[in-house]
């Protein structure tokens, strides 16, 4: 369900795209020293989207580190500091808990990749619940709720959008001043119900075809597979206006130094990432 919260770089200056590069690459390394050099495979960009979100005050500092994807080419790296750490540790519990999810609905083959993925990153898990044992629980909770709702065939998009995006709402618990974490919670409350409707609609036909749990098999009629027009375009509008509430929320928070990389992402990158899910043209960036 992640890989959907992406800039749209053609929107951005070419110093933001490298300060928003340089945060990738900074949470790369920081999941590498916090976990291990394995960490470094949970790097995404929604994360590094919760980095920028989670940063206030005085902009990091970037340095020069090295990358073992491109080992002759040393990378621009935004330094560690309090919200790389808490975005890091998110990365691994929710990919912790996404693999367990896996597991349990996957086909046959992927359940037996997604257990492996589990031995591999049981450590790491460990390591995170015990720095964020907050999250951790209201993450099994969440996926639990959302899990029992597939298991019964819940038409209700609302109900299992609902279970996935209050899952990235409790990521706001970093916000110590509660009029900017209430803002925060509303943003990644449509971000999350955003995540989870792009990614039904993405996965539609695969899901069809293997008669996998989608909520829009249970909620529209299906045409051959696919969503007919009308019920399509209700469903952009649905998706839309999460969208549009992510960016009043974003209007509620405190200035950042980053600021121009948030606003491009829910204004110009989500909007950009669902025309391409509803053409059938997009291809997920979960990892570089």
């Amino acid at each position: 369900m992640f890989g959907y919260v992406l800039p749209r770089k053609d929107k951005l200056s070419q110093e933001d795209y490298r300060r928003y590069r340089a945060a990738y690459c900074g949470l790369c390394c920081c999941l590498k020293e916090r976990y291990g050099f394995r960490g470094r495979f949970l790097v995404n960009y929604d994360m590094t989207f919760l980095y920028f979100l989670l940063k206030s005050g005085k902009r990091a500092q970037t340095a020069r580190c090295f990358c073992p994807a491109n080992p002759f080419c040393r990378k621009d790296c935004v330094a560690r500091d309090s919200a790389m750490d808490y975005a890091a540790d998110m990365s691994v519990l929710l990919s912790y808990w996404k693999l367990r999810d896996a597991e349990r609905d996957g086909k046959r083959l992927h359940r037996f990749a997604a257990r492996l993925a589990l031995r591999f990153y049981r450590g790491s898990y460990r390591r995170a619940a015990q720095r964020r044992p907050k999250a951790d629980r209201l993450f099994g909770e969440k996926l639990e709720q959302l899990h029992r709702l597939e298991q019964a065939n819940c038409p209700s998009l609302d109900r299992t959008a609902d279970a996935f995006a209050s899952l990235l709402k409790g990521c706001a618990v970093y916000f110590e001043d509660e009029p900017e974490r209430r803002a925060a919670e509303l943003l990644l409350y449509h971000t999350g119900r955003f995540l989870y409707l792009a990614d039904a609609l993405d996965d539609l036909p695969q899901d069809v075809k293997a008669n996998a749990y989608n909520p829009l098999r249970y909620r529209y009629a299906l045409e051959n597979g696919a969503l007919c027009p009308e019920d399509k375009t209700r469903l952009l509008e649905t998706i839309d206006a999460s969208i549009g509430l992510a960016a009043t929320a974003l209007e509620l928070l405190p200035p950042r130094e980053d600021g121009a990389i948030l606003t491009n992402i829910i204004y110009y990158g989500l909007p950009a990432v669902l025309h391409s899910v509803a053409a059938g043209t997009f291809r997920k960036r979960s990892k570089k």
